[in-house]
């Protein structure tokens, strides 16, 4: 006989009855162990549920809370678990759950403490690889941190320390900050990022803010990772500032010199080991710089190529270039009584990277040279470094060669080979002179000039080559060339009227460098009323001077005490001044005449002149034939 359907209805709702008031009674730590033996097996670490159990099974999302909850370390880890959680409550999808999915709307976690290490190998004990496949699927909906505390340690990154994370309430964000040392330097970040959720949701930007600093070096970063574990794509904007860009090299592997504090901003793309910087926006010191750049750390050796320009470049900022500042960044005076560089150019640094400049400047300051513009292209290939097509702006006309340095060497090769053309001689004296009112005239010249040594001051003192300068034409002060060479008279003359031109007919040097001492082979300087020519030696091994200049008035005067001049001392403290025996002959006649017999007193110090124009064609010929200048 058929249940009437009203007994029906009423067995159906006092069973369901039934089985609410024993899932409202059961006790649902009985679960514990065949629980921890799930997850454990599904994350393939141990997992243990330390305080009780919560499950309030009456939804299509029932949820699950478990207190004191331990996640166990790899083994061999210094920390006894990798995970330890106060409480930690799961929202589950059933609807999910029974298509063969991990679906989980919410998660919160309160008084977390995890400990990331790595053991003697380098293996961090963080999910990795095909570890935790089932934990990478996961997708949240909610998640929430109170207090959460992870504590790092890693070796082989010779860095540690601890993070703080907590979640904002109404967005889910995640608001955090770590202080410890990275590479040895000390770190202090805090930051904001997207939720955890977002996290887990593979191959999705993840949006990320952070400021603080490592070391000395100050950063702020804005954008989206999406490889949040390795930082392997990513597109972020970045402001750094630093007290020398070499203090980034513990952080980069790029071999930066020591320089002043600088502030660099730029837009920052990572693509696995490809880095571009673009839109970079920097200050160094008292120059700037734009440009790209890009980095590929892909290959056994990282690869540089940059294409930089500057408005404006101070070459006190270059120092660390050529051995002008310590790793500290400070200018580095050399020894007492020196002028050139003596520490180390840090070759060994070359060896980290391969380098491809392109480099453009616009204005050069910083030097008493007057330096206007530059433009080249750097290389560095395996310990060599090579300045191509270099062109410098100076006095209004132009310097360009090469250089080229060979680090594989020890001590380091290196050659210089510059010419320059269209000097203008005014404009390479002092502005302060007032004979640079009456100075006119162009000048060309060559340098060519092996060395070795690992400082500037080294390459200098094994210099091997030559040196040739050539002007046709021009103008300097006569009164100038008068009183240089002694010739009181004709110096007071051209005094009282004012100042005068001297007319250059030509100015002719080929000089050359052995073992670091430059020696003139011709050296003369032809003008309307006289010649001079010089002869001697500079000495770079002893940064010393030894030169005399020897002039040959082309007319007379009735008071001269034209002589040798001398040139010597040190760079550092050079002197000027007539050589001490021809002067003394000279004013020793005049008073041994005058005490004889004073009217002819003056007779040692008349000069008649008669000296011959110099070959200026000939010689300027030979000189640019060195130069590789046309005539």
């Amino acid at each position: 006989m058929p249940i009437p359907l009203p007994h029906r209805l009423a067995w159906i709702l006092l069973a369901c009855a039934a089985v609410g008031l024993g899932a409202a009674l059961f006790d649902w730590n009985w679960l514990r162990r065949p629980l921890e033996h799930i997850v454990s097996n599904r994350l393939h670490r141990e997992i243990r549920f330390d305080g009780p159990l919560e499950v309030h099974p009456w939804s299509a999302r029932p949820t699950f809370s478990a207190e004191r909850v331990r996640i166990a370390n790899f083994p061999g880890g210094r920390a006894e678990s990798f995970a330890d959680i106060g409480r930690v409550s799961i929202a589950l999808d059933v609807a999910a759950a029974l298509r063969g999915e991990w679906g989980l709307p919410s998660l919160q976690v309160e008084d977390a403490r995890i400990h990331i290490e790595e053991d003697a190998a380098g293996q961090g004990n963080w999910p990795q690889g095909g570890y935790g496949s089932e934990a990478a699927s996961l997708r949240f909906e909610s998640v929430r941190i109170h207090n959460g505390r992870v504590q790092v340690d890693l070796p082989s990154r010779r860095s540690e320390g601890i993070l703080i994370i907590d979640t904002e309430d109404a967005t889910g964000r995640l608001h955090w900050q770590a202080s410890g040392r990275w590479q040895d330097q000390r770190l202090e970040v805090s930051g904001e990022s997207g939720s955890v959720r977002d996290v887990t949701a593979a191959g999705s930007p993840y949006p990320i803010a952070m400021q603080g600093r490592i070391g000395e070096t100050r950063f702020a970063i804005e954008g989206k990772v999406t490889d949040l574990v390795r930082l392997e794509d990513m597109n972020v904007r970045f402001d750094l500032r630093g007290r020398s860009l070499a203090e980034l090299y513990p952080l980069t592997g790029v071999p930066f010199p020591p320089t002043s504090a600088y502030r660099l901003q730029a837009q920052l793309s990572r693509r696995g080991g490809l880095w571009r910087f673009d839109h970079i926006d920097g200050v160094l010191g008292k120059s700037d710089v734009a440009g790209e750049l890009a980095i590929d750390r892909t290959g056994e050796k990282q690869q540089l190529r940059a294409d930089l320009r500057s408005r404006r470049l101070d070459l006190a900022e270059l120092s660390g270039f050529i051995g002008g500042r310590a790793e500290s960044g400070r200018a580095v005076p050399p020894p007492p009584g020196r002028v050139l560089p003596v520490l180390s150019l840090g070759f060994e640094k070359i060896a980290a990277a391969d380098v491809d400049l392109n480099f453009a400047v616009g204005t050069i300051r910083g030097s008493r040279v007057p330096f206007e513009a530059a433009s080249g292209r750097l290389r560095i290939d395996d310990r060599r470094v090579s300045l191509d097509g270099l062109k410098v702006g100076l006095a209004k006309g132009e310097i360009a060669g090469s250089l080229q340095l060979d680090a594989r060497r020890q001590p380091a090769e290196a050659l210089v080979d510059l010419q320059a053309s269209r000097l203008h001689l005014r404009e390479l004296m002092p502005p302060q002179a007032e004979s640079q009112n009456f100075t006119s005239g162009s000048l060309d010249g060559r340098i060519r000039l092996v060395m070795a040594g690992n400082s500037v001051a080294q390459l200098l003192a094994s210099a091997e080559g030559e040196v040739a300068v050539a002007m046709d034409g021009g103008s300097t002060s006569r009164l100038l060339m008068r009183l240089a060479n002694l010739d009181i008279a004709n110096g007071l003359i051209a005094w009282l009227a004012g100042g005068q031109k001297e007319q250059i007919r030509c100015l002719v040097g080929d000089l050359d460098a052995r073992r670091g001492v430059l020696r003139p082979r011709t050296l003369f300087l032809d003008t309307e009323h006289m010649v001079v020519r010089a002869e001697g030696q500079v000495d770079f091994r002893d940064e010393t001077l030894d030169l005399h200049l020897r002039s040959s008035p082309k007319d007379g005067s009735l008071v001269a005490l034209r002589g040798p001049i001398l040139i010597s001392g040190t760079f550092a403290r050079p002197s000027l001044a007539p050589e001490p025996l021809p002067l003394t002959a000279r004013v020793a006649g005049s008073v041994v005449l005058g005490l004889v017999a004073p009217p002819l007193a003056l007779l040692p110090l008349i000069e008649t002149g008669g000296a011959k124009d110099s070959p200026c064609g000939k010689a300027l010929r030979q000189t640019r034939k060195v130069i590789g200048a046309s005539g």
